[in-house]
């Protein structure tokens, strides 16, 4: 079983996963962001030599996920693919069995700054693409961090790939990505296994859910 905490942000509920995914029990619904299908197939078409296999590893994350809180719904925060490049045939089949063995779940992507480089996808694919500011509720859906929409009371999004550095100079750890809370926008973790991060300095007022191992946990911020 996946680990999770429960978290309520602006009276909103959420189980945030150590996965980089987080549900909502009242809408059945699935949140991951910047899964960048396909950017190792990019890397390898410019020459650089990186292992195969992320791609599906990822879906393999966010399939778990979806068997384990059977969400109805999965919502991509942004940044589907990485780029036009990604779409290969061997990229295509993997999202293909993916969407095959949940013939039950809505899809839903949010359109991020990578997915209007690819362009439209393939018209057979069972997938809604919307435009920030889509509205599940009291939820607004974006991929950017911006202002949180009039009548929402939680913006939730993507984009930075955030993390936090825990200790200070000899005694610091590895960067560690995490879920950021600040001025009304919770940003995700990018649940796409071949991504960067960067770091954010979190200030008092903000909430930070950081992700080690199989593990998450809410840290305190340091301001």
């Amino acid at each position: 079983m996946g680990k999770f905490i429960r978290a309520s942000i602006n009276g909103i509920d959420l189980h945030l996963f150590a996965q980089r995914a987080a549900y909502s029990p009242l809408h059945e619904t699935l949140f991951v962001a910047d899964t960048h299908f396909g950017k190792d197939a990019t890397f390898r078409r410019h020459g650089v030599p990186v292992p195969t296999g992320s791609t599906e590893r990822t879906m393999q994350t966010i399939s778990a996920v979806l068997a384990e809180t059977h969400a109805s719904r999965l919502v991509i925060l942004g940044d589907m693919f990485h780029a036009r490049s990604s779409l290969t045939v061997g990229t295509v089949d993997a999202i293909e069995a993916f969407f095959d063995s949940h013939p039950s779940v809505r899809f839903t992507l949010i359109r991020g700054n990578h997915d209007a480089h690819v362009g439209a996808l393939p018209k057979r694919w069972p997938i809604d693409v919307v435009a920030p500011g889509e509205r599940l509720g009291r939820l607004a859906l974006g991929h950017e961090p911006m202002a949180v929409p009039e009548g929402s009371d939680l913006l939730l999004c993507g984009h930075l790939h955030p993390a936090v550095q825990i200790g200070r100079r000899r005694e610091s750890l590895p960067k560690l990505p995490c879920f950021w809370y600040s001025s009304g926008c919770l940003v995700f973790p990018a649940i796409g296994e071949f991504t960067g991060t960067q770091v954010v300095e979190p200030k008092d007022e903000n909430r930070v859910w950081i992700i080690a191992e199989d593990e998450i946990f809410e840290h305190a911020s340091s301001g």
